[in-house]
């Protein structure tokens, strides 16, 4: 591949970089609207959604490209392939934000009678999820990937504490079912984006060693992408999320 080539794809991996920014900051803005009940600060997770859908469009159109025009090889191709998947990740991420941004608003309308139990402690290590998983990916970085995938269980472990707590106090005290449910639906969305936050772990591991770890791929075959696979051995990529 020549330098204009090589060129355009640090512009393309510029933009990724953009949109995963963007990204957290929806998921920050979201949760500081949540914390302070500012309905206001929560509609402007809105516009940073917009931003993150132009971008994701620019990312697969120039990707796709790409991929037409320059028929690129090995990490290139690899790396092509999985900014196509991280821009969607990053662009349903914007969206839990959006949907936690709009919980904000209705929780604001409501008595605040409670403290919002785990949610901001989770929150917390979502969003570190989120960022270690791009650094990870711009970095190269396979060790600190897997790493990564291993965190998601934590947050698996949160929304279950969130949860018990929350549907233990809606039996207690039936007239705070509406805010419960809508916090339940928060903790929902922040175990999503931890999943969406694997997937971009499992980018840079697929990036850096052409292996797939997608659905604990890498237990059943230790194979890089593109090798043969043993007989009754499953190939190929699994699919998404």
């Amino acid at each position: 591949m020549d330098r204009h080539f090589h060129h355009e794809l640090e512009s393309l991996r510029d933009r990724l970089s953009e949109m995963a920014g963007r990204a957290e900051t929806a998921l920050v803005k979201s949760m500081e609207a949540l914390k302070t009940r500012n309905a206001k600060l929560a509609e402007e997770v809105r516009a940073e959604d917009l931003a993150i859908d132009r971008i994701e469009l620019q990312v697969e159109s120039q990707s796709l490209s790409f991929l037409g025009l320059q028929q690129p090889v090995a990490r290139d191709l690899r790396f092509l392939v999985a900014a196509i998947r991280i821009s969607n990740d990053l662009e349903r991420i914007g969206d839990h934000a959006v949907n936690i941004a709009q919980s904000a608003i209705k929780l604001s309308a409501m008595p605040q009678s409670k403290p919002l139990e785990d949610i901001p402690m989770m929150a917390e290590r979502t969003i570190t999820m989120l960022r270690d998983s791009v650094t990870a990916w711009l970095n190269g970085d396979a060790a600190t990937a897997r790493r990564i995938c291993e965190r998601d269980v934590e947050i698996d472990g949160w929304k279950a504490k969130i949860f018990a707590k929350l549907s233990g106090g809606m039996v207690q005290a039936p007239d705070s079912v509406p805010r419960a449910l809508e916090l339940l639906l928060v903790s929902r969305n922040l175990e999503r984006v931890a999943d969406l936050a694997t997937n971009i772990a499992e980018e840079a591991i697929f990036v850096a060693e052409a292996r797939v770890i997608k659905h604990h791929a890498e237990d059943v075959t230790d194979r890089p992408v593109g090798q043969a696979p043993e007989p009754g051995a499953p190939s190929g990529r699994p699919a998404s999320r």
